[in-house]
């Protein structure tokens, strides 16, 4: 089954590069025969899928797609091609076919030597396979006890001390549920130091408790960096997965740099991003204790300021109508007076009028102040360091949904010109392809109408390594 996946693949492949060229001859002949000299056969981004004289549609074959979006042992397996797919499952099913299918990759005796002495997880025991030469990193993990020294997860036979290495195919990024995120947020999120509560019986049988704190760094990343957003959540309110849909707002460009040391890099750049980052993750804070929780089914958490005002509202119409006729009679018929739940519901009222203003002008200076702060945090975050651990986004996958349960997804694919050194960013949707601009994909805030299709799995490609690892020019 492997091997016939990537016979398919290939052919796919032969097929879009046969078409391509087909479009570079049939649009020269085109700009030949109307005149027009000087213009580039490939176009701004020579790809004539997305050609808007004449669409080209791609459509891979039935029984690739099967592959790709059935699992199991193939005979028992009973998923139907219509069953909701995550993108990531794909990409694991896509990994493994090409694992078993072609020859692993030359590793010398002395990395897998290093490889067992550094204690390094293998990704299905074939962290050696040609696929993993391009999409695998490592990650390096330590641990700080609550008295402040340093330690590692894990211990060789010797007794020696020595780090935890996990091999990654994907980085699994958590994104906030209340404001647009930054693709830079969730990485900084995913490698900040994490407090680990670990409650033991002292010597003397007394409990004691010693928080751990647990690093995180980036020991080395892959020529293709993918990175999944994790969108699904579980309420434990109702039971039930839900998903998030806050816009994420992406880079062309991102840095690993700053996570190459345990606790971040030291730099001055590197010290001013987390200091900026610290203060609007405690307005977050603010702004999130604001936020009364509600499930997610019931519309999700509701503002206490407009919660307050509502009730303030309310009483206000409560000793409105307690003051009309028509109510009296029946006010006078029960054990308080009319005048008294007139009264009570107007001292309520004026009670909730102070704090109602209160937290309204509170919210609207930490309101103020985050984004003064993001703009300067934004500043920071365009100045990217062009080194080894600098990326460029090459793909982005959108699912576009209101709940996991079901929606659709899309591609976002850079397509470079290398001759000209031009890009342009393609749209796949479905057998559609087509020509979006740049600020589609790179957009601040969501488009309108499009509030349920977000950024779902991110392709970036190690900026140095970009010419020969997918801008090769065809």
């Amino acid at each position: 089954q492997a091997l016939r996946f990537v016979q398919l693949l290939k052919q796919l492949f032969e097929s879009l590069v046969s078409r391509r060229l087909e479009g570079w001859a049939t649009l020269a002949e085109r700009q030949s025969s109307s005149g027009i000299a000087g213009s580039s056969a490939a176009g701004a981004g020579g790809h004539p899928l997305a050609n808007a004289h004449a669409p080209l549609s791609v459509s891979p074959d039935r029984e690739l797609a099967d592959m790709l979006l059935r699992f199991g042992d193939g005979a028992n397996d009973t998923r139907a091609l219509n069953q909701q797919q995550d993108v990531d499952e794909c990409m694991a099913q896509c990994v493994s076919l090409l694992v078993h299918a072609l020859p692993p990759s030359s590793k010398s005796q002395e990395q897998e030597q290093e490889q067992k002495q550094e204690g390094e997880k293998e990704v299905g025991g074939e962290d050696g396979a040609w696929i993993h030469s391009l999409l695998a990193g490592h990650l390096e993990m330590s641990t700080a006890a609550g008295n402040g020294s340093r330690g590692y997860e894990g211990k060789s036979s010797g007794g020696q001390e020595r780090p935890t290495v996990d091999t990654f195919l994907n980085l699994n990024l958590n994104i906030p549920t209340r404001h647009t995120a930054d693709i830079n947020d969730c990485i900084s999120a995913f490698f900040e130091p994490s407090v680990i509560s670990s409650d033991r019986m002292s010597v003397d049988g007394g409990a004691s408790s010693d928080d751990i704190t647990r690093y995180t760094r980036i020991r080395d990343a892959p020529p293709v960096l993918c990175m999944q957003i994790q969108r699904v959540q579980f309420d434990m309110a109702t039971m039930k997965a839900f998903k998030i849909n806050s816009h994420l707002r992406l880079r062309r460009q991102v840095s690993l740099t700053p996570f190459t040391e345990f606790g971040g890099s030291t730099d001055a750049v590197a010290s001013k991003r987390r200091e900026l980052q610290n203060r609007i993750s405690r307005l977050d804070g603010h702004l999130q204790t604001l936020q009364v929780p509600v499930p997610m089914e019931e519309g999700g958490p509701v503002s206490v300021v407009s919660a307050l005002d509502r009730i303030r509202a309310f009483t206000q119409g409560v000793s409105r109508w307690a003051e009309m006729d028509v109510a009296k009679p029946l006010l006078a018929d029960l054990p308080r007076s009319s005048a008294d739940i007139a009264r009570s519901a107007q001292i309520i009222s004026e009670q909730l009028q102070p704090m109602c203003d209160s937290l309204a002008a509170a919210r609207e200076e930490w309101e103020k102040d985050r984004e003064e702060l993001k703009e300067q945090l934004n500043e920071v975050y365009d100045c990217v360091p062009q080194d080894a651990m600098t990326y460029t986004l090459h793909a982005v996958f959108i699912h576009s949904g209101s709940t996991p349960e079901f929606g659709h997804y899309w591609v976002y694919m850079r397509d470079y010109n290398w001759q000209r050194g031009e890009e342009r960013w393609l749209k796949f949707n479905d057998a559609v392809v087509s020509v979006v601009p740049v600020e589609e994909v790179l957009s601040d805030l969501p488009s309108a109408g499009e509030e349920f299709s977000n950024p779902y799995y991110l392709v970036y490609v190690r900026t140095q390594d970009i010419d020969k690892t997918v801008d090769m020019g065809i």
